[in-house]
């Protein structure tokens, strides 16, 4: 998936999630983990994680990256593989598809 713009890619996430961004949900591309940006908030993860890197990275318990099980997972979006399926406005990296699924508990 392709956004051209951040404003068209932040459009569509109000539009699935409403204003409240601490509600958006990511899935980990690597793991399928779903996480919101409140769940980053809560493990202490930098800001320029969200979306980018999984969640699992900032957790005690978490798995190896395409290691089988679920997730999370350590990923790094950044890293060697980089499968981060949403590019906006052309840049290098991309970031994790939003998640239209309920967020596991």
């Amino acid at each position: 998936m392709h956004f051209q713009s951040e404003q068209e890619w932040h459009a569509e996430g109000v539009r699935l999630f409403g204003e409240d961004i601490m509600q958006w949900r990511f899935k980990c591309p690597c793991c399928g983990h779903v996480a919101t940006v409140q769940d980053y908030k809560d493990v202490g993860a930098p800001v320029d994680a969200v979306a980018f890197s999984c969640v699992g990275r900032w957790m005690d318990t978490r798995k190896d990256a395409f290691a089988e099980g679920d997730g999370p997972c350590n990923y790094a979006g950044g890293g060697l593989f980089r499968i981060n399926p949403v590019s906006i406005d052309g840049r290098e990296l991309g970031v994790f598809e939003f998640a239209a699924e309920e967020v596991a508990a």
